[in-house]
């Protein structure tokens, strides 16, 4: 099956497969067939695209050449005989058959928004056309040389993209999208200053919105334009509606703005039952989704972003749901979630974040673009003048959040993840979560193994939470152990995880493998950063500096240094000031996790026991020391 795409970079596929040509005039002759798909094109129109009224002698003879290129560029499986490229007496035709072309494409829709508007359907037309115009991915033959055919015909594809914009729009003031609308046609009426259409539009939205001064300066910036560049006024239709702006009033069509059938989108997960404490956390966060006030009047600058950061397993999109599930009355035209690491690790693409986003806002998916920036376009179109939470969870880093931060200070986002966040736009507030205190360990245990049986041994239930290194995750699963076995004391499991040789083992549940659960987040990692975590989790000292670890991994002390960074903006090494130099370990589970190697090595049997109890002890006493000091 062939694909061509002519509303953007070239593009063409057989079967799946890239076949773009690369040659610059095959690809001019080629955009030549596709601007008249499935019509002869005379010889002499191919030689007046490529040489522009200068041809050479053997021109015709150029042009069969090139087109036997496409032919062998073209061409699909060995037993189809069908000809991609038909010769004629007087030209050469481009079949569609079951082929796609998005120039195609896109006049089909337009026709039927057309259509569907001449017979009153504005929700049918504005959905055509947003259809249509979709199916744009940059400049019509963006990276196309164009010869004086292609571009009498790329100016008349851009009046059309125009036209249907014109028609969307106006269609979408008649469902009364005002917002939306006035959001669009600001930046519409400064990329085209003399257009009296999108500035009409504009003062339309603007003036069912309340903002009369911002309509009267889009007149005033569309009358100067044309004064300096054209020598006119604007049109008697423009200026009634500068007379009727300055006039007050509102006009509004029939209907409202957002019909009771569309149901707002609530994509939270349930809270879990069992949480406790992070009180402080909680409040912080509800407090940087809440617009501050401002005196002046002006309202917050952009969308309000609160980042949730920590270690492994700390618990931040719990945190994050039990907030976003309070705070939903907040935010009445929905909540939205999407998760922005795929089952394997590896980071989601914005693309495929923002299809789950807008499917989950009523769009049909198979009719989205393709382009992450019209994506993301479409996406900020559509929550403008709306108030939403967005919860985005387990971020990679800031470069994959830009394209899904809604626009509207109307707009508030929680944003999980692994790694501290910077250079987020908006109002930012960050929040950092830590190990669980021991208190609200002690209470999220008694919660999943019963209140009693864990008050019957107040110690041995210490002790277990002080093994689970604060860890909410491995709390629950060494607690849905004990549920299962009521006969055996606390005492027993605690003893079972003092030692350091099968702690993980016994950490673990039918539901989570810890050791493969830690070993697995260092993936994220570059292998850089994970020999330095597998040498600090396997030193015999409790006094690893960045200088011995330079030494032991035949390494510079600025790489060292780097790596140490990474890992402590992951939350996985905090180096602790000492005498003028830096310790640096990791968290206990994580040393017995790494301590092995995540590739094989192996330490002495029967000697980590003993070292990682008496290690962590002295390491205890030497930062006290080194801070009483």
């Amino acid at each position: 099956m062939l694909h061509f795409a002519l509303l953007g970079p070239m593009e063409v596929r057989v079967d799946g497969e890239p076949r773009t040509p690369s040659a610059p005039m095959a690809r001019r002759v080629l955009a030549v067939l596709l601007a008249h798909a499935d019509r002869v094109v005379p010889t002499e129109r191919f030689i007046e695209e490529l040489w522009d009224g200068r041809p050479p002698k053997r021109a015709r003879k150029t042009v069969q050449t090139y087109i036997y290129q496409l032919r062998k560029a073209l061409a699909g499986r060995e037993d189809d005989p069908v000809d991609p490229v038909e010769t004629h007496p007087h030209g050469y035709r481009l079949p569609v058959r079951d082929g796609r072309v998005d120039l195609l494409d896109f006049q089909n829709l337009v026709r039927e928004g057309k259509d569907a508007l001449a017979r009153g359907r504005a929700r049918e037309g504005a959905e055509a056309l947003r259809r249509a115009l979709d199916l744009w991915r940059g400049g019509v033959l963006e990276d196309v040389d164009t010869g004086p055919v292609l571009a009498a015909q790329a100016a008349r594809l851009e009046d059309l993209r125009i036209q249907a914009l014109e028609r969307r729009i106006a269609a979408d003031l008649t469902l009364g999208h005002d917002q939306a609308v006035l959001d669009e046609t600001r930046e519409l009426t400064y990329e085209h200053p003399l257009h009296e259409e999108f500035c009409a539009q504009l003062m339309t939205a603007a003036r069912r919105c309340g903002q009369r001064g911002e309509a009267l300066s889009a007149y005033a910036r569309l009358r100067r334009a044309m004064a300096q560049e054209l020598g006119l006024e604007p049109s008697a239709r423009l200026q009634e509606l500068q007379r009727a702006v300055l006039a007050g009033g509102d006009e509004r069509p029939a209907g409202p703005a957002r019909p009771a059938t569309d149901p707002a989108p609530c994509q939270l997960p349930p809270a879990i039952a069992d949480f406790v404490g992070r009180g402080p956390e909680r409040r912080l966060i509800a407090q940087g989704l809440v617009p501050a006030a401002d005196p002046a009047g002006a309202g917050p600058a952009g969308v309000r972003i609160v980042t949730v950061t920590g270690g492994l397993g700390v618990g931040k999109t719990e945190v994050a749901l039990q907030v976003a599930h309070r705070m939903r009355g907040e935010y009445p035209d929905g909540q939205l979630k999407a998760s922005l690491h795929l089952e394997n690790g590896t980071p989601k693409r914005p693309a495929e974040a923002l299809r789950e986003l807008l499917a989950a806002a009523g769009h049909d998916r198979s009719a989205l673009p393709e382009r992450t920036d019209d994506l993301a376009r479409l996406f900020r179109c559509w929550a403008s003048g709306r108030r939403m939470l967005v919860l985005l969870d387990d971020a990679a880093d800031a470069e994959q959040l830009g394209p899904l931060l809604p626009a509207g200070p109307g707009n508030a986002v929680i944003v999980t993840s692994r790694r501290r966040l910077e250079g987020l736009p908006g109002t930012v507030t960050s929040v950092e979560l830590g190990p669980l205190a021991q208190a609200d360990g002690r209470r999220l245990l008694g919660r999943v193994i019963g209140e009693e049986r864990a008050a019957r041994e107040p110690g041995a239930a210490e002790d277990v939470v002080a093994w689970c290194g604060g860890l909410p995750a491995a709390i629950r699963a060494v607690g849905s152990r004990m549920a299962a076995w009521p006969g055996r004391s606390l005492a027993e499991f605690a003893a079972r995880l003092a030692d350091d040789q099968v702690r993980l083992e016994e950490l673990s549940s039918p539901h989570l493998d810890v050791r493969r659960y830690l070993v697995e987040s260092a993936d994220r990692l570059p292998h850089s950063a994970r020999d330095v975590l597998t040498e600090i989790s396997r030193a015999e000292r409790v006094d690893v500096t960045v200088a011995y670890l330079a030494r032991r991994l035949h390494r510079s002390i600025p790489s060292i240094e780097r790596s140490v960074e990474l890992l402590a903006d992951f939350h996985v090494i905090r180096p602790a000031a000492c005498g003028g130099d830096h310790l640096l370990c990791v968290p206990q589970l994580f040393r017995l996790a790494f301590a092995n190697g995540a590739r094989g090595r192996h330490t002495a049997p029967g000697r980590r026991g003993t070292i990682g109890r008496l290690g962590v002890r002295t390491l205890t006493a030497r930062r006290l020391a080194c801070a009483a000091s």
